[in-house]
């Protein structure tokens, strides 16, 4: 899936239901639906195999139509060359790429569907036609001795552990370097305060480490010439910045035996390589082929109905690529998801009906406009940059503009006219989003330790007091911190302000002057140790002058709560069958019913 219907509402992740649910509801059991076209029901309002396939093809099918176009010129030329590929190859290349992560088959394809969403048959496919290429590359997908021995480098060799700051003026870069090399030790909080690098600057410039042939080649190898403490020179990276680097350390290679891992080694770059040699031989492929796309041609589709492409070979007759089996493949490929994503919006659009929410043109275009105002700079006449913000959703989504306005907008909208009533802003609200946004906030190092490992959070505040300094401290994190930003960082975490959500660590926070120690804390399934580095003064703005604004993100912040809430109320209530997943719900059934009734058959899955 390009989107889904849940993230494209940038809301928090709603965790829905999959098979039963046992929330109050008054509507009848889901039966069997006898209209072999029905793939869904919800709430008493069938969904259509038909209008799912074009909701697909919308989506999906200029995309599939091409995967399927090569898969044709692949097959043919497999055909042609008596190349085959056998089921048990295909089984045996899941084991071998299973192995690399230490994993049974089986559980490598249970992962790959919970994680990525693709099912085992559909894997099996996919493996089926990389072999085909493989076989069809084989000549062109050699790896030399030097190869291996560059991605062992690249993921086992010495790696160097630096810190940059990023700047946008040669001259502030020149000025800063002089002014860390008289004072080694505030590279950190220099890099924190002046980079312009939003990545590596909330921690003190620490980058991640290096290792050869994985980074820019000059800048890879200024960084492996330097030593511990070392600071480079203004160098013009990347184009149109200026960077000073100051190495922390060499990590020395790690002792992973090269003949252990040659087989996953030589997998990687099999795989790295297959890309470009695919696409030189379907470009080769392509060239003896004349392609005539018809999908999305009308005069093509009045001459050719049903007909999706058509592939003309010279010497031989015409292949038909038909719209069925270019729908059939996206709804293998993506239905289940798709279907999903209808069902989701159906609830929505009840809900819409019930309420007499209507959801106009121009609501969509206000919707758009004041999200392009919200999120990006104006116009030079100070109007919304509509254009540019549809060009970016439509690339962050993949969708076109049509199917924008009707996946995306229209359910955010709708939610947000549904809850609108619901969101109350207090002068509570207002005070803690104030104190929160304005008010003091203390900049801290911390170290955090799995809350089962107690001893070793004792051990490490002893070694913290007995040389207690930002240096020490830093060291340590560095050493013992299990969360992999503050050990990167050497402990740097962004300012604690109050309100933030945690109030046993906000009150040891507060309680701490600069140079101080704070006492073990628990923050739910960790603990932290906590260095006071200073205490950051409150903005000088008042209330009333922050007023509007602080209301606006309040509402906007609650909204989205309550919004998640929302639905997962109106999905809990509902009664839905989505035939293509087996998942299904009936708030009126009791569980054990509705699984008895699928079981016997009673119930479609």
């Amino acid at each position: 899936m390009k989107y889904s219907f849940i993230t494209v509402l940038s809301l928090l992740v709603l965790t829905c239901p999959i098979l039963t649910c046992t929330a109050s509801g008054q509507n009848a059991p889901i039966v069997r639906v006898e209209a072999p076209d029905n793939v869904a029901e919800v709430n008493g309002e069938r969904i259509s195999r038909s209008s799912l396939a074009a909701e697909c093809l919308q989506l999906h099918g200029a995309d599939e139509l091409h995967d399927l176009i090569n898969k044709t010129l692949i097959r043919l030329e497999c055909e042609r060359q008596k190349i085959t590929i056998a089921s048990n190859e295909v089984d045996a290349e899941i084991v071998r790429r299973a192995q690399t992560f230490n994993l049974t088959s089986e559980t490598w394809l249970n992962t790959l569907e919970e994680n990525r969403g693709i099912p085992p048959e559909q894997y099996r496919q996919d493996i089926h036609w990389q072999l085909a290429l493989g076989k069809l590359a084989e000549s062109r997908l050699t790896i030399s001795p030097q190869e291996l021995l560059t991605e062992y480098e690249k993921n086992f060799g010495a790696a160097v552990q630096a810190r940059q700051i990023v700047l946008a003026s040669k001259t502030e870069a020149e000025e800063v370097l002089a002014t860390v090399a008289k004072h080694p030790e505030t590279f950190a909080r220099v890099a924190q305060n002046k980079s312009v690098d939003e990545a590596t600057a909330p921690f003190g410039g620490m980058m991640h480490p290096i290792r050869r042939h994985t980074y820019q080649p000059q800048i890879e190898n200024l960084l492996f010439s330097m030593q511990p403490g070392d600071l480079s020179p203004v160098v013009e990276f990347p184009v149109g910045f200026f960077t000073i680097f100051r190495c922390e350390q060499h990590l020395q290679p790690q002792e992973v035996d090269f003949e252990r891992v040659k087989q996953q080694l030589s997998i990687r770059i099999w795989d790295s390589k297959l890309p470009q040699a695919a696409n030189e031989i379907l470009l080769d492929l392509q060239k003896q082929t004349q392609v005539q796309i018809v999908s999305g041609n009308h005069s093509l589709q009045v001459q050719h109905p049903g007909v999706a492409a058509i592939l003309h070979r010279q010497g031989q007759n015409p292949l038909f690529i038909m719209q069925q089996e270019l729908a059939d493949a996206c709804i293998r490929k993506f239905g289940k998801g798709v279907l999903s994503d209808m069902i989701n919006r159906r609830i929505v659009e009840q809900a819409c009906r019930r309420e007499n929410i209507i959801i106009a043109e121009q609501d969509i275009d206000n919707e758009i406009r004041e999200m392009a105002l919200k999120y990006l700079p104006p116009l030079p006449t100070g109007a919304p940059n509509v254009d540019l913000w549809i060009q970016r959703a439509l690339e962050e989504h993949g969708l076109s503009e049509p199917m924008y306005r009707k996946n995306v907008v229209v359910p955010m909208l709708s939610l947000k006219r549904l809850t609108r009533p619901l969101v109350q802003v207090t002068e509570e609200d207002i005070q803690r989003s104030f104190e929160a946004n304005y008010g003091k906030k203390v900049q801290c190092l911390a170290i955090m330790f799995d809350a089962r490992d107690q001893r070793r959070a004792m051990d490490v505040w002893r070694m913290a007091n007995q040389n207690l300094n930002e240096e020490s401290f830093s060291d340590l994190a560095r050493r013992y911190s299990v969360d992999p930003v503050s050990r990167q960082s050497g402990g740097i975490i962004p300012p604690i302000s109050r309100h933030f959500g945690h109030p046993d660590l906000e009150r040891a926070v507060f309680a701490l002057q600069p140079g101080e120690l704070s006492q073990i804390v628990q923050v739910d399934d960790s603990f932290v140790i906590l260095f006071c580095v200073r205490h950051i003064p409150p903005v000088s703005v008042t209330i009333e002058e922050v007023r509007v604004d602080l209301i606006a993100d309040i509402f906007e912040k609650k909204q989205q709560i309550i919004v998640a809430r929302y639905f997962e109320k109106l999905r809990e209530q509902s009664v839905f069958a989505n035939y293509l997943t087996g998942e299904m719900q009936n708030p009126a059934l009791e569980s054990s019913d509705v699984e008895r009734r699928a079981q016997e058959g009673n119930v479609q899955r």
